[in-house]
């Protein structure tokens, strides 16, 4: 009897076809492994009650993946004749059944190893800089977690340099001594005490990868006073070492820490774990869509080979994003269309065709002062000079705020950017650079289904290729204030109105430039959101095309 096992698995790192090629040699089954595009299929041959037992250990031994995406069985009657390749595998699996039963078990001699190679590691621990305990086998790895759990307990912090690199962990009630941080979690079940979450993303915290993602502060934890911040990026343990520390510190009651690659704030105790091996995984963060989509925001160390080479080859990012997304959906021989709208780059909405390659078609410009931008707004009608007057009249404090505001000459010319913008001159946020976050936040906080029309245009409305006109974007914001819309409400019109700017514009694009496929690309679309304010607005007449397995900004 022959049964095939297929799994839609979206990334081609080759990750599972090791993995399942490893788990049928352990259970000692007849096999075979082959891929066709996002299918991974498993063949094992044996009798009715072997492939029984087979199908529960198969269950128990594979990891949970972000790319994994669904799985299914049938008998066939016959093994394939094409013969099994594997591809290469540079990754190193660290959170698969197997190599936790390797460290979790007091047998085993790599018990409590900080690294999967099964080497010997030697964890020195200091404290002011000299060596307080050092150990190099099973039998004392248990006294260094003890050890660093119970100062991390006290309200000390660590600094650790081990494979996965160097950083600084302590409990999260330390964590002001910190620009900037991200949460682990020393256990699953204790992540709804402090986020509110979905399913699909405590699955996706737990997968293979490891990820972190964006969450917003639950009520309960943000009356606590730990922490400033409204939302945090937040993971499980990425590392043996914090893996078998969590444990420890989960025991004590101790159930999230902060992590940071920040080394302004000066620790009393480190960790020294030797040999040093290079790190070859990047830590990965995402965000997970309703739909159970997963977008990779940063880390491609889960990527294949292949796709990270092909991205070398260009120097623009945005480009590089839209190639990467037409390599990885075979879009090379179709019209498509891409919206890249990035943080840290310059935006573009661009088009592909094979008649005529890749061609820019939308960029954003930017005001070189908050002067410049009053200036253009009163130019561009009398109805807009006399606003701006009322304005000014109005809202005196936060003209002058604009006024004495510099744009920095080297901002990305973004929406993300456009909206640092709006945010000072209707008053969100007291500084530039928090600005585009504190609207997004603002918009995600917002409770209603519509908000105002904001005017998304492009200087020249009817053109497919134009830059974008940012005078109208704030113009239209201003008279809503004016008219004594809140902040939460004028930024979600901010948001919406941009997901509608990008389906009128995906519209414009099928019917003048054929096109059949609409990319997006850009970290911007990692807020939950707006992507999936985007997607709605889409799917009825569009194919939208995300990043599988690399990250969606470049």
């Amino acid at each position: 009897m022959i049964l095939a096992f297929d799994f839609y698995y979206v990334s081609k790192n080759g990750v599972l076809e090791h993995l399942l090629q490893e788990i049928a040699t352990d259970f000692g089954i007849t096999h075979k492994v082959l891929r066709k595009d996002s299918i991974v299929t498993l063949f094992v041959e044996a009798d009715e009650n072997k492939l029984g037992a087979f199908a529960d250990v198969l269950s128990v031994s594979l990891p949970l993946s972000i790319f994994f995406k669904s799985s299914s069985v049938e008998v066939v009657d016959s093994m394939p004749s094409e013969e099994q390749t594997l591809p290469a595998l540079m990754i190193p699996l660290v959170f698969t059944p197997k190599q936790l039963s390797w460290v979790e078990r007091a047998d085993s001699p790599r018990y409590l190893s900080p690294s999967i190679f099964p080497s010997a590691v030697t964890m020195t621990l200091l404290e002011d800089e000299k060596p307080s305990l050092s150990v190099n086998e099973p039998k004392g790895y248990k006294s260094v977690y003890l050890r660093i759990a119970e100062f991390i307990a006290q309200g000390e912090s660590l600094c650790v340099q081990c494979e996965e690199g160097s950083y600084v962990i302590g409990k999260l009630e330390q964590s002001q001594m910190c620009d900037a941080f991200e949460v682990i979690a020393t256990d699953l079940s204790v992540v709804e005490r402090m986020v509110v979450c979905k399913e699909n993303e405590i699955k996706a915290l737990a997968s293979l990868e490891r990820p972190a993602i964006r969450f917003k502060i639950n009520a309960l934890f943000a009356e606590k006073g730990i922490i400033s911040v409204e939302r945090v990026f937040l993971r499980l343990a990425d590392s043996l070492f914090l893996y078998h520390l969590c444990k420890e510190l989960f025991a004590q009651g101790i159930f999230f820490l902060f992590k940071t690659d920040s080394f302004t704030c000066k620790t009393t105790y480190s960790l020294v774990c030797e040999p040093m091996l290079e790190r070859s995984v990047e830590p990965v963060s995402v965000s997970v869509l309703e739909n159970g989509e997963i977008l990779v925001l940063q880390g491609m160390g889960y990527a294949s080979r292949a796709l990270k080479e092909s991205l070398k080859k260009f120097d623009e990012p945005s480009h590089a994003a839209f190639a990467s997304i037409m390599q990885e959906h075979a879009l090379f021989d179709t019209e498509s269309s891409c919206f890249y709208l990035s943080k840290t780059h310059d935006d573009t909405i661009m088009n592909y065709s094979k008649e005529h390659g890749m061609l820019n078609l939308v960029t954003v410009s930017l005001p070189a002062s908050f002067s410049e931008l009053f200036t253009a707004i009163e130019n561009s009608s009398a109805s807009a000079k006399r606003l701006v007057e009322n304005y000014r009249e109005k809202f005196p404090e936060l003209y002058e705020k604009s006024m004495q505001t510099t744009i920095p000459l080297d901002a990305p010319k973004n929406i993300y950017t456009l909206w640092q913008v709006v945010s000072i001159v209707l008053g969100m946020s007291d500084t530039f650079e928090k600005g585009a976050e504190k609207l997004i936040e603002n918009a995600e906080d917002y409770g209603g289904e519509k908000g105002p029309r904001m005017d998304y245009y492009l200087e020249r409305e009817d053109a497919l290729s134009a830059d974008f006109d940012y005078a109208r974007l704030v113009r239209s914001g201003m008279s809503y204030k004016l008219a004594g819309t809140d902040d939460n409400t004028l930024s979600f019109g901010y948001m919406e109105s941009l997901s509608y700017f990008i389906s009128d514009t995906a519209d414009a694009h099928r019917e003048n430039l054929s096109t059949k496929k609409i990319a997006l690309a850009g970290v911007l679309f990692g807020y939950k959101r707006l992507s999936e304010m985007v997607c709605k607005n889409l799917k009825p007449n569009h194919t939208i095309c995300f990043n599988k397995e690399l990250p969606i900004d470049q």
